[in-house]
């Protein structure tokens, strides 16, 4: 039997925006802090010829709740807080039953020059 491992993170707000000057502005704002539950978590790293990509995926499952119901409707509209970075939610998958669901989120840091 695995071991579970809870951690507490943060549910945010995103709101894209466009500034006086055209420029697209994305502001992220606390909406409520929960435990999920957090598994198989993976780095990797990309090299190309110039530059190198570092980007992670990680499995939160949460009890499924209105406001996950709101989240896995509009899951371009928020944003997860975890270890102090900012994962975007790319895939979710409710279970069967309805009792919890599990959000597959994304970090990507900014491309490095090799």
């Amino acid at each position: 039997m695995a071991i579970a491992r809870y951690e507490n993170l943060t549910v945010q707000n995103v709101v894209t925006a466009t500034d006086a000057y055209g420029q697209q502005v994305t502001t992220t704002t606390t909406w409520f802090e929960t435990r999920a539950r957090v598994q198989d978590v993976r780095n990797s790293l990309q090299i190309n010829k110039d530059d190198r990509v570092y980007t992670d995926l990680v499995k939160f499952t949460m009890n499924y709740t209105p406001n996950m119901k709101q989240v896995v409707d509009y899951q371009n509209q928020y944003a997860i807080n975890w270890r102090n970075a900012e994962w975007r939610i790319t895939d979710v998958m409710e279970s069967n039953d309805r009792m919890n669901v599990t959000l597959f989120c994304y970090r990507n840091d900014p491309t490095v020059s090799v």
